[in-house]
């Protein structure tokens, strides 16, 4: 089955589908850093198929250049990878560019969700005022363009749960709008729409991760609730501590990427250590002697089950003049338990995700936020740190994605 990734980050989403057999006609992204992430990945999956994966452990080993493996790569590869802003000036050109693709095969899905800043409750206090001019409100109405061009059996549309209360600039709900636009986007048919929120937890992903489901699909399918279908793959996951058993020690400011052992349970050696490649992007940033006093506090906090916050450190560690908001502004991972929300500020700084081993005394590394967030450890994330970090902290979680496609495969083409 064949697929659109609109708004697609650093792929977790189609990674998910693409775990369950689904095959990506094309990606859209606009982030540059993001974008060669994707070609990356296409790369990887090329070279699986041709039996060449030695080429990428070459490269991750930093043997290959990028243009190196890229040359290596046929160009179709390459260009599945759609490198431009979707807005009103780009449209067209990027519908023809997915024609030209996807040739005479029929488009069965696309996923994705524009970007959700304007959406989430911090965005919306912050951009009151733009309301109106705000394009990134209504770049929904761009999703129903893709979705009359290429009129798939079903969609899955991806954000934050803040859409659910977000008004637009008259003071209408936003969400039965999008509803109303989606049910009406073919001209024969018609979707059922449904949405829920769904936490990432639940499905096997080590993380507290809430986010607003929309699912639709044409009628003739599937008489089942996705959302119903969809609990029947609940499952637990790892506890950080387990997540990061294989990882090697590292203080603030070292890399290390061999792994400090063979993997200790099935998930990490079926899953996230598949196929055998060296460790990669395990770095961690370095600390300031002020911060590294207040990490080593907070995580023998949270190891003891409390939750410090800043203004109750010791008044020579406080540097900051506010001590009356963003209070947990340090924050220590739970090793017995997962993680909090990853999020795209921790491309800024790491004192949110402080490592709960206190011995270590540093925050987590790129590889351990992808891990995270359930990316495999043969994924890996263009250019530089900060820009890995920020597409992390974006993406979507591929183990819950893949449950959403497994919905789809298994209980709507019954």
């Amino acid at each position: 089955m064949n697929i659109i990734d609109l708004f697609s980050g650093a792929g977790g989403l189609s990674e998910g589908f693409r775990n369950e057999g689904f095959k990506n006609i094309a990606h859209v992204e606009v982030d540059k850093h993001a974008s060669k992430t994707l070609r990356l990945r296409e790369a990887f999956y090329y070279l699986k198929e041709q039996k060449l994966l030695h080429l990428y452990e070459k490269y991750l080993k930093n043997e290959l250049s990028f243009e190196q493996l890229f040359s290596l790569v046929p160009s179709s590869i390459q260009n599945k990878v759609i490198n431009k802003e979707i807005n009103q000036k780009n449209i067209n050109e990027i519908l023809n560019d997915i024609n030209n693709l996807k040739g005479d095969r029929h488009i069965h899905g696309i996923i994705g969700g524009p970007p959700c800043q304007a959406y989430s409750t911090i965005g919306r206090a912050r951009n009151k005022d733009k309301l109106r001019t705000d394009e990134r409100v209504y770049l929904f109405n761009y999703y129903i363009d893709f979705l009359k061009e290429f009129e798939p059996d079903f969609f899955v549309f991806e954000n934050v749960k803040g859409l659910l209360s977000f008004k637009d600039h008259a003071g209408n709900l936003l969400l039965p709008l999008i509803k109303k636009s989606f049910q009406n986007a073919l001209h024969e048919n018609s979707y059922d729409i449904e949405f829920e929120i769904i936490n990432s937890a639940e499905y096997g992903v080590p993380q507290n991760r809430e986010r607003l489901i929309i699912f639709g699909k044409k009628k003739k399918f599937m008489n089942k609730s996705f959302f119903k279908s969809l609990i029947k793959y609940k499952e637990s996951s790892l506890t950080l501590n387990e997540l990061f058993s294989d990882l090697p020690y590292l203080k603030n400011g070292q890399s290390s990427n061999c792994y400090k052992c063979s993997a200790k349970n099935s998930i990490i050696k079926n899953y996230y250590r598949k196929f055998n490649l060296p460790l990669s992007q395990n770095v961690s940033r370095p600390n300031n002697e002020n911060d590294l006093k207040i990490y080593q506090i907070i995580a023998e906090g949270k190891k003891q089950g409390k939750n410090i916050k800043y203004n109750d450190l010791p008044s020579d560690l406080i540097k900051h003049k506010n001590n009356y908001g963003f209070l947990d502004r340090f924050k220590a991972l739970n090793g017995s338990g997962i993680a909090h929300t990853v999020v795209a500020h921790i491309a800024k700084d790491g004192h949110y995700y402080i490592h709960p081993d206190v011995k270590q005394n540093r925050s987590i590394t790129v590889r351990e936020a992808a891990r995270i967030q359930s990316f495999p450890d043969d994924y890996y994330f263009e250019d530089s740190r900060t820009s890995a970090f920020r597409q992390i902290g974006n993406a979507v979680p591929p183990v819950l994605a893949q449950k959403f496609a497994r919905v789809v495969r298994n209980d709507m083409y019954l």
